[in-house]
This record gives C-alpha cells, structure tokens and sequence, in this order.
C-alpha cells in the first residue's frame, strides 16, 4: 500500500469551486488547488485547516478524498461529508470562491493494485473513497462490484454518482438497505456474500464505512482468507503522526512482527498503530478487532 511521506506533503490554499446538498444533511465539496499539490491516490485523506477564530475550530478536519481530476495545472478535489460537528459546521458555511488551507496527501491508499476481482464495500458515507477507486480501477483497465450499503435508501448518499461511474466505467452495483427500501434487505456482509458467491474469479475486497461493519467486513475475510484492506476512521489532530492522537490496537501477529528498527518514528509502536500513518488503509488481519471501538 502507498503511504505518503513528508516530502510529498504540501499545506497550501484551496478555492471552494462547488459547494452543494447531495441529500440526507450530507454535502459535496470540490476545492480547486494550485500547482505543486500532489495527486492524493484513493484511500489517503488532506487535513481543511478553517481559520480558528472565525470557526471555532482550532483543530483540522480530516477529510477522505472522493474524486481528483487535472484542472490546468493544478487539482480539483472532491469531498462528500455530513456537518456534524464544529468544523464540519464550519466547513458547510463556506461558499463559492472562499479559500481553506489544505494539508496532504496523508496516509495510506488503497492497494488496488492485488490481483483479484476488485470488490469495494461501502457503508453510508463511507462510499467517498470508494467512489475516488472506481475511477482509479478503471483507468487501470479493470472493473469492480461495488457492494453499498446504509440503514435505508434515504442514507445510500452518493448513489447517483456511483451510478454514473459505474455505468460510465464498467462494474456492477449492488445495494443493501436494513429496512428493504433499496435492494437487498439485510448489511452490506449478507450482500457480500452472496456477490462473491457469483464471481468467476477469487474476489481482492476493499472497504470503508462504520467501525462495525468494518469489523465484520474483516471477520469475514479472515474467515475465508480474502484478502481485505479496510479505511479507518479516527478523530486526528495532526494528520502526520506528530500528535499521536489516533491510536488503533495492533493484532497479535501484527504486534509479533512488528520491527522498531525499521518503522519510522512517525508511525506507531508495537502496541498501538497511527490511524493517520500506519493508515488509514490497513489489512483485515493488522488490527484487534475486539479492542475497536465501534
């Protein structure tokens, strides 16, 4: 899996180009950044720096990448998050032409690149990554079956663009509500399974969502040795590994392999990996899925 590194971060000035409602208090955010900002791969994540004394917000907001594509020069991003908290909040003020600092890419990507039929895995908003790694596969010749999930067709946010992507670039898409308003009534594992089930080949999964339904995502593979990489989430201060402040517990033979001597002092220790660096992509079989909070 790709991480960044400190000489691929850059902190510069974004312009808001598109701010808009994309329905169940969830927003889209595309930000124009100049030359020098490198192309952040699907599964890393900028840090929005908001002026403090104006939002209330004196720390950065995380924020998964959902789509990038060339602007002259420069990069247009695409974010999609619901205002839930004082930054959020902040961030949803924001409109047209207004400018926020941006820090990334950060962490670790997804490993698109493993051999297997890619199966992406989607929980509510947890689809944002997962939309940016559509269009990364495709580019690479290759078609997915995205399994997307929410509590009920209402929460499927981002639906219509990942209609779009996939009808546009190839792949199937296979919906999961708890209450049966859209698709298969049942989680997004039920609907996992019976879609691996039906594949030709050995199915490679990818996933983002809830802890919950990450953990059982990982249990799953596990179980039947598929190899899964699975996004994290963590309220992060720093972003770069600096603050320590986004610890995930490490499983045992993670732990056991673990080598200080070569890990850089960025990242985690035995015990306890870095959300933000040893991340937020990480292996099913990396974490104790019994220490994490859901």
């Amino acid at each position: 899996m790709g991480v960044a590194t400190p000489a691929a971060w850059l902190q510069t000035r974004a312009r808001v180009a598109r701010h808009e409602d994309r329905g169940a208090g969830h927003r889209w955010l595309e930000l124009h950044l100049p030359t020098g900002f490198a192309a952040p791969a699907p599964g890393q994540f900028v840090q929005l720096l908001l002026d403090p004394w104006a939002s209330g917000a004196f720390l950065p907001r995380p924020m998964s990448v959902a789509a990038c594509r060339r602007r002259g020069t420069g990069l247009a991003l695409g974010f999609l998050y619901a205002p839930v908290g004082t930054g959020t909040r902040a961030l949803a003020a924001l409109g047209l032409r207004e400018e926020v600092e941006v820090l990334g890419p950060l962490g670790r990507a997804f490993p698109l690149e493993r051999a297997g039929t890619p199966v992406l895995v989607a929980g509510g908003r947890g689809v944002a990554p997962l939309l940016f790694a559509v269009e990364a596969l495709a580019r690479a010749g290759r078609g997915c079956e995205l399994v997307f999930g929410a509590r009920d067709r209402a929460r499927l946010v981002g639906l219509a663009e990942a209609r779009s992507l996939l009808g546009t670039l190839g792949g199937r898409l296979h919906l999961a509500t708890d209450d049966g308003s859209a698709g298969f009534r049942g989680d997004a594992v039920a609907l996992l399974e019976r879609v691996v089930a039906g594949l030709a080949g050995p199915p490679v999964v990818h996933a983002c969502g809830p802890h919950a339904m990450l953990a059982a995502v990982a249990r799953w593979a596990l179980a039947r040795r598929v190899p899964a990489s699975l996004a994290m989430e963590s309220v992060m201060a720093c972003g770069t590994g600096v603050c320590r402040g986004c610890p995930l517990p490490r499983s045992a033979s993670a732990r056991a392999a673990f080598d200080p001597g070569r890990t850089p002092s960025l990242f985690g220790n035995r015990e306890w990996a870095m959300c933000c660096t040893d991340g937020p992509v990480f292996d099913a079989a990396a974490l104790d899925w019994e220490r994490i909070e859901s």
